[in-house]
This record gives structure tokens, sequence and C-alpha cells, in this order.
């Protein structure tokens, strides 16, 4: 997979280019209409039920020192993409 952008930051770009001239004000719009139409990349309210699931699974196995472990691993994990994996 490439890498992902901010689509809504990208947009306020071009249309900052239209209002200084740079780029005419339709092909401006045909570029923010395509940049909308692309897919998502991936889901995160479905990846963070995933790690969930995965983080209840593991809150109630038979070795419970592993399973708090591996637990708090999954909470760390749900905390990031919640967050959108960006620092600072």
């Amino acid at each position: 997979m490439g890498r992902m952008i901010d689509a809504d930051a990208f947009k306020r770009q071009v249309a900052g280019m239209t209002i200084a001239n740079k780029y005419p004000v339709d092909k401006a719009n045909a570029l923010c209409e395509l940049i909308e139409a692309q897919p998502t990349a991936y889901d995160p309210d479905k990846v963070v039920e995933q790690l969930e699931n995965e983080r209840m699974f593991w809150e109630n196995a038979y070795d419970r020192d592993l399973g708090k472990e591996k637990a708090r691993s999954y909470e760390h994990a749900v905390a990031i993409v919640k967050g959108g994996g960006v620092d600072g």
C-alpha cells in the first residue's frame, strides 16, 4: 500500500492555488472531485473493532499473565488507531 495523505488538507491546498490564480477554478474543482472519489485506505472503526475483539480474547486467556500483557498491547494499538497514528 502506498502512503496515506490528508485529503482535506490537499483539497484546501488546491483551493488555495486557485485563489492565488495559479490554477483555473474548473480544473481545481475537477481535481477536488477526483480526490474525493478515491477509496478510503482502511476503515479505522473496523480496525478498532477487530483490535477490541482481540483484546477481549486475550483478557480471558488461559494464561492470565500473558493475556494481560497481550491485552495491554491491543489497548495501545487501539489508542494509536483512534489517534490517527500521527505523532506530535
